[in-house]
């Protein structure tokens, strides 16, 4: 498996391609029961490196002898690449996480899972547009056109929104094992994700039996949680660990 160059804010880590990073710790971390042996990251749309390491770096602390990946999604990747191009794209951690046994996951739900909205799928996308108003101003404006022409063309083929295919198959039991606990970390305050819509799927998934776990915050916004309160933040994740380590 070849490996590129690491960039900023994942500099330790190995960049098996453009979007997957991995970290192995050091043969001097002996890896203890009390630890997970992997930890995979899915980084939210257009996250850099360096958004994201401010959460690995936290995981390499609360589980040193862990192994993690990180992966990267753009705009481009979610809207516009193919199935068969996107998986070719996350292959390499592909290659990793077949390794694992089928009930070795855990799930942490940061900001996420929402519904289709056209005011919050902009503002999603426009944060990835430079910061000049002028670009910002007509940056909105062609994204407006072209989430225009992309829900025409949903509907012309009959295609259902990705958004709500997520939301589905994160509640699919052929998918994700009901012995699969579930963390949800997320806030009244977040404009792109209403914690209504959190809060439907949390409770659609304890009807389904998944074990669930939810805290709410008031005033963090999107995927500022850890932001705004780490020591309860990874306490809850550290807990949801706990439940079968």
């Amino acid at each position: 498996m070849s490996k590129t160059k690491s960039v900023t804010g994942l500099a330790h880590f190995s960049r098996l391609n453009q979007a997957v990073f991995l970290h192995q710790p050091s043969k001097a971390k002996t890896r203890t029961s009390q630890d997970p042996d992997l930890i995979l990251i899915l980084g939210w749309m257009d996250a850099k490196p360096r958004h994201i390491a401010k959460y690995t770096a936290a995981y390499e602390n609360l589980y040193p002898s862990a192994r993690i990946l990180a992966i990267t999604t753009s705009s481009t990747d979610a809207a516009f690449r193919t199935t068969t191009a996107n998986l070719n794209r996350v292959q390499p951690a592909l290659d990793i996480l077949y390794t694992l046994p089928a009930d070795a996951t855990l799930l942490v739900f940061d900001s996420t899972v929402g519904r289709a909205s056209d005011e919050a799928t902009v503002r999603a996308f426009s944060l990835g547009l430079p910061k000049n108003v002028v670009a910002q101003l007509l940056g909105v404006l062609v994204l407006r056109v072209l989430l225009a022409l992309y829900i025409l063309g949903n509907l012309l083929r009959g295609k259902e929104d990705l958004v709500e295919v997520a939301r589905r198959a994160l509640n699919d039991e052929t998918l994700l094992d009901r012995d699969t606990p579930r963390l949800y970390v997320y806030s009244v305050a977040d404009d792109m994700v209403a914690w209504q819509d959190v809060e439907e799927h949390a409770n659609e998934a304890k009807k389904l039996g998944y074990a669930v776990y939810m805290e709410k915050y008031q005033d963090s916004g999107h995927a500022a949680h850890m932001l705004v309160d780490r020591e309860r933040y990874w306490g809850a994740v550290d807990r949801l660990w706990h439940t079968v380590s």
